[in-house]
């Protein structure tokens, strides 16, 4: 009977136990799936070649009545310990396409002391030099290293054209094509987005090749990945400037759902966007780096962002033999990114207010 009675007792305390340890073999079942999925998105890191092709093998070409672009100035802009450069990349690759061009370049400068962030877009079609192939548009530089270099150099070799041309040392890169981009904001249940003005493009470009009239109403209204990167990318109803804009703006709106969300500290469904993010993510952020950068976004507020970019007025547009961006002041660049580091420098202009 005690013999009964013991076993009974044996196994309800059995039970409760391995009942009060599913929650953590849960988790960790579901924190091993999380980190599998981020080893996919992590790529190794390349340092690139002492001396690369020519501008000529890489078809590189000075537009007709263009100034050549002043060489980069060699005095890095000094920064403290706690700070990363990260640059975020998208790229317009289509279906069956496995490397294209970038069609969205933001430098997010972090610092984790001041807990400030800094957000600075360059426009697509800006003339810079890029180390080994002369001078080309900014958003060729991923795909000479891909092409030229070898799989694996593009975002080293933006990473170093960035560099020279900001004077910022870039830490990290994180790529996402179109159908990354749609899936992480379906995943996130659609993104809120505050419309200043109507938008009326007749010709937005579609994935195959055709264009379609697209429209936005001025307010607030919820976007679903398709509809968000519409938004994000159109360009005809005003200019790539304010297609820059309209990008920082997406960004944060993201940063809002997340964080409205309280996805930076909730494990429970860590897995699931992992599972989503690493089909489509690549990037040079360590496991350690992410959680790092996990810790300083629970602490950030949408004030805590500032948004910057290269406008109008820093700018001269070449026409002939294909559009480009000449910068007028290379050293103007350099305040305006002295200004995202530190505040107190005065405004050099392309300063977008924080919201």
């Amino acid at each position: 009977m005690r013999v009964s009675r013991r076993r009974m007792v044996l196994g309800i305390t059995t039970v409760a136990l391995l009942i009060a340890a599913l929650p953590a073999i849960w988790l960790g079942s579901k924190w091993n799936r999380a980190l599998s999925n981020v080893d996919k998105m992590i790529v190794p890191t390349v340092t690139l070649p002492t001396a690369t092709p020519g501008a000529q093998a890489a078809g590189a070409s000075s537009p007709a009545g263009a100034a050549p672009t002043a060489e980069p100035m060699p005095t890095a802009i000094p920064e403290p310990e706690g700070v990363s450069n990260i640059l975020l990349v998208g790229t317009d690759a289509r279906p069956g396409e496995n490397v294209s061009r970038t069609d969205t370049l933001v430098l997010v400068h972090l610092d984790s002391h001041s807990n400030r962030v800094g957000m600075l877009s360059f426009p697509r079609d800006l003339w810079v030099n890029i180390p080994g192939f002369a001078q080309n548009r900014i958003n060729t530089a991923y795909l000479l290293g891909e092409t030229k270099l070898g799989k694996g150099y593009g975002p080293a070799l933006l990473k170093q054209t960035v560099g020279d041309l900001t004077g910022l040392r870039i830490d990290r890169f994180m790529l996402i094509n179109f159908e990354g981009f749609r899936a992480v904001i379906d995943k996130l249940g659609g993104i809120y987005v505050d419309v200043p003005k109507t938008i009326d493009d007749p010709a937005y470009p579609t994935d195959d090749y055709r264009t379609i009239k697209i429209h936005f109403d001025p307010g607030r209204q919820l976007m679903d990945g398709d509809r968000a990167l519409i938004y994000a990318r159109t360009r005809h109803a005003d200019s790539d400037f304010g297609r820059n804009q309209r990008q920082q703006q997406v960004l944060m709106a993201i940063f809002d759902r997340v964080r409205e969300q309280g996805l930076l500290s909730q494990l429970t469904s860590l897995d699931d966007y992992t599972d989503v993010l690493s089909n489509y993510i690549r990037t040079d952020i360590s496991r350690g780096e992410m959680l790092g950068l996990a810790s300083v976004g629970t602490r950030l507020h949408p004030e805590d962002i500032q948004r910057f970019a290269i406008d109008a007025k820093m700018v001269t547009p070449r026409t002939q033999p294909a559009y480009v961006l000449l910068l007028k002041d290379q050293k103007a660049l350099r305040r305006l990114v002295s200004q995202m580091i530190d505040p107190s420098v005065a405004s050099a202009g392309g300063e977008e207010p924080a919201r």
